[in-house]
């Protein structure tokens, strides 16, 4: 606040005509301040020896007395003093800024955030402040405006500061930039992922709604940058919108795209891609397979029969959708033992190698047709290798072995041993040394 302004004047009192000396009456004014941020308190004070004192305030309004206050609004006003001689007159300014709040920008573009100065000055500094940091200066110009140009990143708030003059705070609206995309095997139970990227990040969450035939099948709000797993556990077309659930200052965004999804009928004779994912996977879930050459042949199949019979599918040897969803979704069976042995289960139907408690590879077998293989936990006691009809043999108990052989249907039918294919045989009697303990079960 600026130092109390005193003004004072002298009145003569003079009789026409006369020869009297003169008689003084003093008369003075004075404002607690002259300028200062709107809107504006201001005390006069008037000391007039017996005189009615009268304040006309510069805009519109007027008051009388001695000690008067008026609050101004922003603005230049000329304040007169009367007292029943001369007036006096006292400038006051109330100074104030306008910030008005952009259109909307794009994140990162170009925007402009304009205001004024009142009452108008040329020339003057003015900051634009986004919390305490300085993000812009300017100067005004001759009517007082001034205009910030800058990227915005934010949308604030923003406000603009001369002195001691700070405007009402102000949001400057942002489009943020949402990208996204659809990646993985469009395929019944494989992985399809919904990437997304949003800038600025804390712009909001991400809604998205899936659709197929009409029919809502998923709505989910998560963050954007880490992939999403899309809905894939049924074939056919699907629509689906992502939209930006907008937090303070930022506007919508989104879109909506389609994806299909397929249940490729793959079976004995087909070739190509889809087969050499196929056999891939198996792979990767540990079902025995002696190469990956993108042809569905008898191996495939048996490893197929070996999916189907984990997941107490029919046994078709032949992809359907929920082949392919039970060997995406298939995790390694829990073995009865710990250490290292192998395991059969005779009402799957499968042979496991187990390797540390853990479950390394899924073979299909065929056991006895009468149900007549042994039960019971055994040990290796004698190896044979080659063959012609019991191909690499691992006897385990009596005539009873683990062997290849030409024929591995999808359920019991050997006399009584455990037949594998013949294209594991030789894997398999590499990986049973002497005294492996074998277990079968139901």
């Amino acid at each position: 606040m600026r130092l109390l302004v005193l003004l004072a004047i002298s009145f003569a009192a003079v009789s026409l005509g006369a020869a009297a000396p003169a008689r003084a009456d003093i008369c003075s004014a004075s404002a607690s301040v002259l300028s200062g941020p709107a809107p504006l308190q201001v005390t006069f004070v008037s000391t007039c020896g017996g005189s009615t004192s009268h304040w006309d305030f510069g805009d519109g309004q007027t008051a009388d007395g001695a000690t008067v206050t008026h609050t101004f609004t922003p603005g230049a006003f000329t304040v007169t003093f009367s007292a029943g001689g001369p007036a006096l007159t006292l400038e006051i300014e109330s100074q104030a800024l306008q910030l008005a709040a952009p259109a909307l920008t794009r994140y990162g573009e170009t925007g402009s955030i304009g205001g004024r100065l009142l009452p108008a000055a040329n020339a003057v500094g003015v900051d634009l402040l986004r919390g305490t940091d300085v993000v812009a200066h300017t100067q005004t110009a001759a009517d007082g405006s001034f205009v910030f140009n800058l990227s915005l990143e934010s949308p604030g708030p923003y406000v603009a500061r001369s002195g001691a003059v700070t405007s009402d705070p102000i949001i400057a609206p942002i489009q943020p930039r949402l990208q996204f995309s659809v990646t993985g095997k469009r395929i019944v139970g494989q992985t399809l992922l919904l990437n997304s990227r949003l800038r600025p990040a804390a712009a909001g969450k991400l809604r998205l709604v899936v659709k197929r035939r009409g029919h809502r099948v998923m709505t989910h709000i998560f963050s954007a940058g880490k992939p999403f797993q899309l809905p894939n556990s049924q074939s056919g077309a699907y629509t689906a919108r992502v939209e930006l659930v907008p937090g303070d200052g930022y506007r919508s965004a989104g879109g909506e795209f389609r994806f299909k999804v397929t249940a490729p009928a793959l079976r004995v004779g087909s070739r190509g891609r889809t087969v050499l994912l196929l056999e891939r996977e198996l792979v990767a879930h540990h079902f025995a397979l002696p190469r990956i050459d993108s042809i569905f042949g008898a191996d495939t199949l048996e490893a197929v029969y070996a999916v189907q019979k984990l997941a107490g599918l029919p046994r078709t040897g032949s992809m359907s959708a929920a082949t392919w969803r039970a060997l995406t979704h298939a995790k390694p069976p829990r073995p009865r033992l710990r250490g290292n042995y192998i395991e059969v289960d005779k009402t799957k139907q499968v042979l496991y190698v187990v390797r540390g408690g853990k479950v390394t590879l899924i073979v299909p077998v065929s056991t006895g047709r009468t149900g007549n293989t042994p039960i019971g936990l055994f040990r290796v006691y004698s190896k044979v290798p080659g063959g012609a009809v019991m191909y690499y043999s691992n006897f385990f108990t009596g005539a009873f072995a683990v062997h290849g052989y030409v024929e591995v249907p999808p359920y019991p039918a050997s006399h009584g041993c455990v037949r594998v294919p013949m294209w594991v045989a030789i894997r398999l009697y590499g990986l049973i040394p002497a005294s492996t303990r074998v277990l079968i079960h139901y």
